[in-house]
């Protein structure tokens, strides 16, 4: 069978679409649409319903299975290919745009001086990229996955808490504010629901830089993981501090960095991970900003 049909259709049933298959392979959306209508012509059959995101049939569910090794297998050839000694060549590391603005950039004159000869494509967004496809090196990801041939090691610990400016005034009506968007669904969003039962929140935004500078600009507390909040002029507080309840500890998040095991021992792609992990080791420690340590204050306790 014709392999670039079934690129299409393992891209497509991956991202959900057709239009972020179409994206990730580089093509129009008209090519895409053609290809899978071919694909589907030799089968007979549907292999998705067009639905918002794509529905595979059963006929379809059972090829995803058997596309999935090969497309595997055709990104360790491609890998066989590239290996080489010389530290030359570009590698992509696909994370959350936070963790590449406040810990990543700081360290590429570091990264730039130990390895002149490679180039780094840092990609910024929430989008699961795919390993097996080749369409990122290395991710870094808060969520470990499940599936495929991947490499998985934890990198680091977020911990997070309740954070407020030092001028606002904490009360039992002191607001609090939240993620909104996909970002909602996070674990440490439910923690912060539990702590205000019953009051809605005063300002819902989708970035958790966002929220961290309206948390220091005194619009109320929120939920912060420690690595941004030490940044900022906030302090830590209780939530019976803010008229809130404490549900327990509050929750961690462990950072994932991914491989595909095709590529883990390609020289270019062990010095990305060492600098990550020794850049990673660093930032647990103190994050710098703009050459300054900067540290979240003291915590404050209800009484």
């Amino acid at each position: 069978m014709d392999w670039d049909l079934l690129q299409t259709f393992e891209a497509v049933a991956r991202l959900g679409s057709l239009t972020a298959g179409a994206q990730a392979l580089g093509l129009s959306q008209s090519t895409v649409s053609r290809r899978l209508a071919k694909l589907e012509g030799e089968a007979g059959s549907p292999l998705l319903l067009r639905s918002s995101p794509v529905r595979l049939t059963q006929r379809g569910e059972l090829l995803l299975a058997a596309v999935e090794p090969m497309t595997e297998a055709a990104l360790a050839a491609h890998a066989a290919l590239e290996d080489t000694l010389e530290l030359r060549g570009e590698v992509s590391v696909t994370t959350v745009g936070e963790l590449i603005r406040w810990v990543l950039v700081h360290a590429l004159p570091d990264f730039y001086a130990q390895s002149p000869g490679l180039r780094l494509r840092l990609l910024a967004d929430n989008h699961v990229h795919s390993l097996a496809a080749g369409e990122a090196d290395i991710a870094l990801r808060f969520a470990r996955p499940e599936r495929g041939e991947l490499a998985v090691q934890r990198m680091l610990t977020e911990t997070y808490g309740l954070y407020a400016a030092p001028s606002l005034a904490l009360d039992d009506e002191t607001p609090w504010l939240c993620l909104a968007g996909t970002l909602a669904r996070l674990p440490e969003q439910r923690y912060v629901e539990r702590c205000f039962p019953g009051r809605p929140p005063r300002l819902a935004l989708e970035g958790v830089e966002a929220l961290g500078l309206a948390v220091e600009s005194g619009l109320g507390v929120a939920l912060l993981p420690w690595s941004l909040a030490r940044q900022l002029a906030v302090i830590e507080i209780e939530a019976e501090a803010a008229g809130g309840e404490s549900p327990g500890p509050a929750p961690t998040r462990d950072l994932w960095l991914v491989v595909h095991r095709s590529k883990q021992q390609l020289p270019k792609i062990r010095a990305v991970i060492r600098w990550l992990r020794a850049t990673l080791t660093a930032a647990d420690g103190a994050v710098i900003l703009g050459g300054q340590r900067r540290s979240s204050g003291p915590r404050v306790r209800s009484p």
